[in-house]
C-alpha cells in the first residue's frame, strides 16, 4: 500500500469494522481476568478486516487514549502491553516493557543451588501401589464370595 492509500479517509463498511472491533475492545477491558491474555487481544485486533493497515491506525487512534495509560501503569500483562505496542506501532511501549522485564527477570540475581532449595528441588516421592492392588483384589474377592453365596450356588 501507498502512502495516499494509508491516509485516506474510511469508507462506511471501514468504519463499522472499526466501531465493532473498539466495542468488542471496551467489552474486553471490563473483564480483567481476560484482559491480561494476549491470545484474546490477538484474536480480536488481528482479524481480517482489521488487520488492514488503515483499519489498524484508525482503531489506534481511537483507543490509544484508553489504552496507552493502562499500558504505561502496568495495567496489562507484559505479552499484551507488548502485542500493543508492535501492533499499533506504540514505541514508548516497549520502553516499558523492557523495564517491566528488567524488573522481573533481573540478570545480577545468582541462581540458586540445588542445596539451598531443599525440598522443593527433591523429585517427588514414587507411591507404593501394591496395598492398593492387593486391597483391590481382597474386595473383588469378598463380593464374589457375596454375590455367589445369594444365587444358591
Amino acid at each position: 500500500m501507498n502512502a495516499r492509500e494509508i491516509d485516506r479517509e474510511l469508507d462506511a463498511s471501514e468504519s463499522q469494522v472499526v466501531r465493532e472491533v473498539m466495542i468488542q475492545i471496551k467489552a474486553l477491558l471490563n473483564d480483567p481476568g481476560r484482559t491480561g491474555d494476549a491470545g484474546i487481544w490477538k484474536a480480536i485486533l488481528c482479524e481480517p478486516p482489521a488487520d488492514q493497515l488503515p483499519l489498524r491506525r484508525e482503531i489506534g487512534r481511537q483507543m490509544e487514549p484508553q489504552l496507552r495509560p493502562m499500558a504505561e501503569n502496568g495495567s496489562f500483562t507484559a505479552p499484551v502491553v507488548r502485542f500493543l505496542a508492535e501492533w499499533f506501532d506504540w514505541h514508548s511501549l516497549q520502553d516499558v516493557v523492557a523495564l517491566d522485564d528488567e524488573r522481573n527477570y533481573p540478570e545480577s540475581e545468582p541462581e540458586p543451588d540445588a542445596a539451598e532449595e531443599g525440598i522443593d528441588s527433591e523429585s517427588p516421592q514414587m507411591v507404593n501401589f501394591w496395598p492398593a492392588v492387593i486391597g483391590w483384589v481382597i474386595g473383588l474377592v469378598i463380593l464374589a464370595i457375596l454375590f455367589g453365596g445369594m444365587s444358591g450356588g
